[in-house]
């Protein structure tokens, strides 16, 4: 296990990635026993939690164990840091009063009566992958989904990689040897172009950052619609529109009604769709128009008016709603099984 301040310091990190919030590891105070501490400044507050590091907390009755420890040595109020809190630990955390961060930018943390920061959803990251993030560019995140997506591309040349991402060839060459550098991808000895190391691991780390470090520099337009339904009726715009999220999930899974209807374009909003429902523009709105990260393409065996389901299945896991994150695990086991 690394050292515990190393864990605090991703943690920090995770944590101002996922809020744009500043936190920061400092030296934690001389008794307690504390493993570090955090500084948080959240708007205009500014305060500090000592930190505890549990490397394995994932289950109830294990937080209820530390919430009853750390209840009975008095004092200031500790933070947890642990390796992963799933949804269901992130409530639990805020029934208990229990300040929590994980290495992935999940969190509960409570500060009197004017901050409550909640992160839940984002998928486990391995401790050595911590702080990679910054190590990935935009681009990077757009080379690996057109690999995830369409697997063909991994024994085709630069060119067609770079046509599929929507990025120059050198870019490719650039990102390529990233995922070289960080074994994501291999060379294969036959010469026959690349080979994904761990497809599972690949795809927990492109949906960890792809809403953080590239979904929102795609943002098109937010619209209000009057009807949650409109998009049912709307004409197909092949090439040209996608719907990704709630949608594209109601689609494939017949199990999801949605609140928020997401569409990716290959250039701008389609005016056909804006006029069809008579979308209004609304910087909150029920609506989202995004840039397709990579080409837009039908994928065999699924309607063509859905996107690619690794994005549909990071954009539902990004939402942190419970009952988005259900429909995500079903279109992970159906569609992206290794």
């Amino acid at each position: 296990m690394p050292p515990t301040d190393q864990l605090s310091q991703a943690a920090a990190a995770a944590f101002t990635e996922a809020t744009g919030f500043a936190a920061r590891s400092v030296k934690p105070p001389a008794r307690g026993g504390y493993d570090a501490a955090i500084e948080f400044r959240v708007g205009g507050a500014r305060f500090k939690r000592p930190v505890i590091v549990r490397e394995n907390i994932d289950r109830f009755s294990a937080l209820s164990a530390f919430s009853a420890s750390v209840a009975q040595n008095g004092g200031a109020k500790p933070a947890l840091v642990t390796a992963h809190l799933s949804p269901d630990m992130i409530r639990a955390c805020r029934d208990l009063n229990v300040d929590a961060l994980d290495l992935a930018g999940n969190a509960s943390v409570i500060e009197g009566d004017g901050v409550v920061v909640i992160v839940s959803g984002r998928p486990r990251v391995a401790h050595g992958k911590a702080r990679r993030s910054k190590t990935w560019t935009k681009s990077t995140l757009r080379v690996t989904a057109a690999l995830l997506i369409t697997p063909a591309l991994l024994q085709r040349g630069y060119r067609d990689i770079a046509q599929h991402a929507g990025v120059s060839h050198g870019t490719v060459q650039n990102a390529v040897r990233a995922l070289i550098d960080h074994r994501d991808v291999f060379e294969r000895p036959d010469g026959a172009g690349l080979q994904i190391a761990d497809k599972e691991r690949l795809i927990d780390e492109w949906v960890t950052l792809y809403p953080r470090q590239l979904r929102e520099s795609l943002l098109i337009g937010r619209y209000r619609a009057e009807s949650n339904d409109w998009w049912r009726d709307v004409p197909g715009l092949p090439g040209q529109c996608q719907f990704g999220g709630e949608p594209a999930a109601a689609i494939l899974t017949e199990y999801l009604k949605p609140a928020t209807v997401t569409a990716y374009c290959a250039d701008a909003a389609p005016r056909e769709w804006i006029k069809a429902a008579r979308l209004r523009p609304d910087p909150a709105g029920n609506v989202e128009f995004l840039r397709a990260p990579v080409a837009l393409a039908p994928v065999d065996g699924l309607p063509p008016n859905v996107v690619a389901p690794l994005i549909v299945y990071a954009d539902l896991v990004a939402s942190g709603d419970p009952r988005n994150l259900e429909t995500a695990r079903m279109l992970r086991e159906r569609y992206l099984a290794a």
